[in-house]
């Protein structure tokens, strides 16, 4: 869906568009077979995602896996997942104990909505201190903005994240589908485990992403804004009016940032586009309100 409103100011036309699928995500589905079984250490990006394992991070990284023995959503060899909290040495067996805290977002900054995924916490045995519990929790710019608590042993539909236990009763994975809460985020983290006595592993696979929605009404709308010359031949001008701290990133068509500026104090703004002819769209964020600008370069 996408509305677009013309407003003329100062002899300028600025076309907004309010848009319910942006061209802002950079993070691509995620499936992991493309890669080969390798370890991956504690920060590793593929397809426009950045993993990272903080925690455990002395005897431990991640990998590009495939165990069925352990892991319900990986049935076969070919079948490949990210796991957390692998042993140095490769094996999957090892104390890897205390808290842990292992992320995925984009690789950019750029914000995404996260539709669903498979994960999995192993048939591992509870008695040896494997623990089948996660907070999920998603960011937007260090910031949380949505959490939920997840318990992999059982099904469970009643919270923003739905969870779909496989079928297998040794089994302890399934597959995270999220609500409509879990959109314009940068970054998922799944945290939880006791600094001592828990081993905590997590399979990751099947990544669902959506383009974001921009968090924009038309009360949002600062009409004070103007961008000037429109269309332009590279050089712009941007006057914010009363506006203070502004973040600028420049889209061309296909999503990627051309160009980015962040904490603008001017109240004028100016600055060249290096870029070939076409459209573009201009983001301007605040705490408070996000507004976006289609810009046509001649």
């Amino acid at each position: 869906m996408k509305k677009n409103y013309n407003f003329n100011i100062n002899g300028f036309t600025i076309l907004l568009i309010l848009i319910s699928s942006s061209l802002l995500a950079q993070v691509n589905d995620e499936n992991f077979n493309a890669l080969t079984p390798a370890l991956r250490g504690l920060d590793y990006t593929t397809n426009g995602i950045r993993f990272q394992q903080i925690s455990p991070n002395s005897i431990s990284q991640m990998a590009s896996v495939s165990d069925s023995g352990d892991f319900i959503i990986t049935p076969t060899s070919g079948d490949l997942g990210m796991l957390y909290n692998i042993d140095n040495s490769g094996t999957i067996n090892g104390p890897n104990i205390g808290t842990f805290d292992y992320r995925l977002g984009s690789s950019d900054g750029s914000e995404f909505k996260i539709i669903s995924m498979e994960a999995d916490m192993s048939a591992k045995p509870s008695a040896n201190g494997y623990v089948f519990t996660a907070t999920i929790t998603g960011y937007r710019d260090g910031a949380s903005i949505i959490t939920d608590n997840i318990d992999f042993t059982a099904s469970d539909t009643s919270s923003s994240v739905t969870y779909t236990k496989n079928s297998n009763p040794f089994a302890n994975g399934g597959s995270l589908t999220f609500s409509s809460a879990w959109e314009n985020i940068d970054e998922i983290r799944f945290t939880g485990g006791t600094p001592t006595g828990s081993i905590s592993l997590l399979m990751i696979d099947d990544l669902d992403f959506s383009m974001p929605v921009l968090s924009i009404s038309e009360n949002t709308i600062n009409e004070k804004i103007s961008a000037y010359p429109n269309p332009s031949q590279g050089g712009i001008n941007l006057n914010f009016g009363n506006l203070e701290n502004v973040d600028l990133k420049v889209f061309n068509v296909i999503g990627e940032i051309v160009y980015q500026k962040r904490n603008i104090t001017d109240t004028v703004y100016q600055f060249k586009l290096n870029q070939p002819a076409g459209i573009y769209f201009i983001q301007l964020k605040t705490q408070n309100e996000q507004q976006q600008i289609k810009l046509i370069k001649k």
